[in-house]
């Protein structure tokens, strides 16, 4: 739990020359956690897509589509963001990896999106945001484990010798 932990909050580490200026430092500080690109890159990904899916509904698009439209879109535009961005990493071929994830972030998003529209008869736009923030984290989740493998979520047992 601890590597996880740590991954989470730090990030890579970072040894870097910081500017005299304290909030300019401050900036360049936080900007070396990887969380913290995590939220600017996430909020940059975030408003792409819901843009977006807001458009495309606007103009006339079935809300489900909609968001499958803009899940896919957005997925590689998010591809390159989180990954040189947020986990500092250039192998394209990761992008496998990434679909896959988005394959079921986006699912578990369609589906919530249902229910909330058809069961809870809750506003397409506003089902669409609430949607948004979770599915971002547990896609953060789920590249720092499984795609850019940059968290850990338990130790490797040592090898019998």
């Amino acid at each position: 739990m601890k590597n996880f932990e740590e991954g989470f909050a730090n990030g890579q580490k970072q040894e870097k020359s910081h500017s005299k200026n304290g909030f300019i430092a401050l900036i360049q500080k936080l900007w070396n956690a990887r969380f913290v690109r995590f939220l600017f890159v996430g909020a940059l990904n975030t408003l792409f897509s819901y843009l977006l899916y807001a458009f495309l509904v606007f103009i006339g698009i079935n809300y489900v589509w909609a968001r499958v439209i803009s899940i896919i879109l957005g997925i590689i535009f998010n591809f390159f963001t989180t990954g040189r961005i947020v986990f500092n990493n250039k192998d394209n071929w990761l992008i496998i990896r990434f679909i896959l994830v988005y394959a079921v972030t986006m699912s578990l998003d369609v589906f919530v999106l249902k229910r909330l529209v058809e069961n809870m008869t809750i506003n397409k736009y506003l089902a669409g945001a609430l949607t948004t923030i979770p599915i971002a984290l547990l896609s953060f989740l789920l590249n720092s484990v499984f795609t850019f493998k940059t968290i850990k979520l338990c130790k490797k047992p040592p090898k019998d010798t």
